[in-house]
């Protein structure tokens, strides 16, 4: 890495906008400066301290070397002036191994799978993660915004700090459970080595399971498996108004159904199929037998191509403590796999041909085996070398899911078991593959602009500030009294709540197309991507996902779906004039706010009517908002339950699990 830093004292910041090299986070310096590729961190001063922003140092030709070309939209986001001063900086980033985003609004899973795969700037971005004081961070591919929700180091353990995606970083996508409609055919190894103890059971005292030597700590392998299906089961039904069929196969050497009691597969829709999912669950239990995974995947295949609904995910999660496995078939011994065909062989042709999935999960680990058996020492017939049959093997399970196309391959004991269980209800994590190789586009600005131009600055009308300071204080009034509101009368807020930073950026008034662009992705995110979740998309009956549906009215007329569209429309078009005459939705909303179907991107009056017009529409809104949530009558207290035995609670008021149900 070249190491580099300059400042404001002897450094011209030129802004760039539109398409090109210069955008979102990658700043562009002279070659003399930057030999190669580097993360950076852009450091600004003002009256309120010093704020870090993570960025992409890129070496362009004809940039000279007193100059930073910026874009505008950072800079007007972060205030970066000469004035208040300003570092930059070269830094060491962590290239994670894998990293989670989660599915943003509007495409499908399949279509943003697309989009990550053939993103061409997005190997090499870099980001700052795993703070606190900024627990939402957005990665933008190809025009959409993805959020992060893990980035993960080689072991498995979340990363924070400044982190570059690298060429193997591995991507996954995660759609949740209210928009994705799932088949899951769960595969349950009931041989006999599951009735193993070494799974350490949670203490009751708070303590360390880890530190626990005794055998009666422990668990067995099936009681660890059945524990964690309650898990996804629990998770799973917090999300109404998704087509979501299950099968539950137990298998050894042969396989059965559980659930349904019928070779098929059923939607668990009501209380009396979870209930029996529940009961077939609790009925799993091990027989002295082997393991013949292959028989079982080939069942699982059969299920998915003949009951699966079309459209949906499909779905194998295989939970094993895995198996003896040898390629060749005569090194194959103890627990081995039997069956005429490779399973391996047999799920990549699952997924090369009906597009199926295998998550796989690895019960118990080497560490917890060794525990477990040295603590038997007393035993008769104790061995110091345990029998290969009944030692956790997972090397199966990661050959399966290296060509069935799978996210993860989870290892360990009941704490890892449930968590994994409990993410696979709530949603739907799919593997994405490695990054795209770069492919990064030109400088945008000529050398004679490069050689003249300095930072520039809007100006503002005072009477018109003054205007603008009150709607935008009148939107965020209005914000405050809908979250208290909803509290009070649902139980929880219709809107997350957003960092402090994020309101004081809506406050700002933009001068420009490139200003207006970043206060909308705030607005976006404040408004749209923190609303309850069953506003966010209109339903012909509101009375079936919303508590309160009078609210529909005001949230479904189209007045918040002006910043999706218009969201959508800046991020992902290029050539601003030729999109307007195109998209009749992005163009009408500009037009009515602003006389004109295409704004120049200096034509700071007109940027700045647009950005007037939606925050009175969402004042208008809010405030409506209010109005409906104020009429309506105080819940009444609930009666004191067991928490295991009723919905979450608060503050005396029955609500609905997560408030988002």
């Amino acid at each position: 890495m070249t190491a580099f830093k300059l400042s404001a004292a002897g450094t011209r910041l030129v802004t760039a906008t539109g398409p090109g090299l210069v955008a979102d986070n990658r700043l562009a310096v002279s070659p003399s400066q930057l030999t190669d590729e580097t993360a950076g961190v852009l450091r600004v001063h003002d009256s309120g301290g010093t704020r870090s922003v993570a960025v992409r140092l890129l070496p362009a030709a004809g940039v000279p070397a007193d100059v930073v070309v910026v874009p505008a939209a950072l800079v007007q986001e972060h205030r970066v002036t000469p004035e208040e001063g300003w570092e930059l900086e070269s830094a060491d980033a962590t290239v994670p191994a894998a990293l989670e985003l989660e599915l943003p609004p509007g495409p499908s899973l399949d279509e943003a799978t697309t989009v990550l795969r053939g993103a061409p700037l997005l190997c090499g971005h870099v980001f700052a993660h795993g703070f606190e004081t900024s627990p939402d961070v957005w990665i933008e591919a190809s025009g959409s915004l993805f959020r992060v929700r893990a980035a993960l180091d080689r072991g498995g353990l979340p990363l924070q700090g400044l982190l570059r995606v690298g060429p193997e970083t591995a991507l996954t996508l995660f759609a949740p459970g209210e928009r994705s409609g799932v088949d899951i055919v769960v595969l349950a190894d009931c041989s006999g080595s599951m009735s193993i103890e070494d799974i350490p059971a949670a203490p009751s005292d708070g303590g360390r399971w880890f530190n626990r030597g005794r055998t009666s700590a422990g668990i067995s392998r099936m009681n660890a498996l059945k524990d964690a299906l309650g898990a996804m089961i629990d998770a799973r039904m917090r999300y109404d108004g998704v087509g979501t069929r299950f099968a539950l196969v137990r298998f050894d050497h042969d396989h059965e159904p559980m659930f349904p009691s019928r070779w098929g597969m059923e939607e668990v829709s009501d209380a009396h199929s979870v209930q029996r999912l529940r009961e077939a669950v609790s009925l799993l239990n091990y027989r002295q037998s082997g393991t013949d995974i292959g028989k079982a995947l080939h069942k699982a295949g059969e299920l998915l191509h003949r009951y699966g609904v079309p459209g949906n995910e499909r779905l194998v999660v295989l939970v094993s403590d895995g198996a003896h496995y040898a390629p060749i078939p005569d090194e194959r011994s103890g627990e081995s796999v039997s069956g005429t065909q490779d399973p391996v062989s047999l799920m990549e042709d699952l997924h090369a041909g009906l597009d199926i999935r295998l998550h796989a999960v690895g019960i118990s680990d080497d560490a917890l085996f060794d525990r477990w058996w040295q603590a038997q020492r007393h035993r008769p017939g104790w061995a110091p070398q345990a029998h290969e049959s009944m030692v956790p093997n997972h090397r199966m399970l990661v050959d399966l899911v290296t060509v069935a196309g799978g996210d993860r391959q989870r290892i360990g004991g009941l704490d890892v078991l449930e968590k994994y269980f409990a993410e696979l209800g709530s949603g739907v994590v799919r593997a994405v593959g490695r990054p795209a190789r770069p492919r990064l586009p030109a400088l945008q600005l000529t050398p004679e602009r490069l050689a003249a131009e300095p930072l520039r600055r809007a100006a503002t009308d005072p009477r018109q500030r003054r205007t603008w300071d009150a709607a935008a204080e009148d939107t965020l009034v209005a914000y405050s009294r809908v979250c208290e509101a909803s509290r009070a009368r649902l139980g929880y807020q219709l809107l997350r709540s957003s960092p402090p930073d994020d309101f004081t950026r809506l406050r700002r008034q933009c001068g420009d197309r490139a200003d207006f662009t970043a206060w909308l992705s705030v607005a976006y995110q404040v408004f749209n991507e923190r609303l309850h979740a069953p506003l966010r998309i209109p339903r012909k009956d509101p009375a079936k996902v919303l508590d309160l549906p009078q609210l529909a009215a005001a949230f479904w007329d189209g007045r918040m779906s002006q910043l999706h569209e218009l969201r959508n429309f800046y991020h992902h078009d290029r050539d601003m004039e030729e999109r307007a005459e195109r998209n009749r939705v992005a163009g009408g909303i500009i037009h009515k706010h602003t006389g004109s179907y295409a704004p120049s991107e200096s034509d700071a009056d007109a940027w700045r009517a647009l950005q007037l017009g939606l925050v009175r529409d969402l004042a208008a809104l809010l405030n409506e908002a209010h109005a409906i949530l104020d009429a309506a009558p105080a819940p009444e207290a609930a009666p004191e339950e067991p928490a295991e035995s009723g919905p979450a609670s608060a503050g005396g008021i029955r609500v609905k699990s997560q408030g988002y149900e």
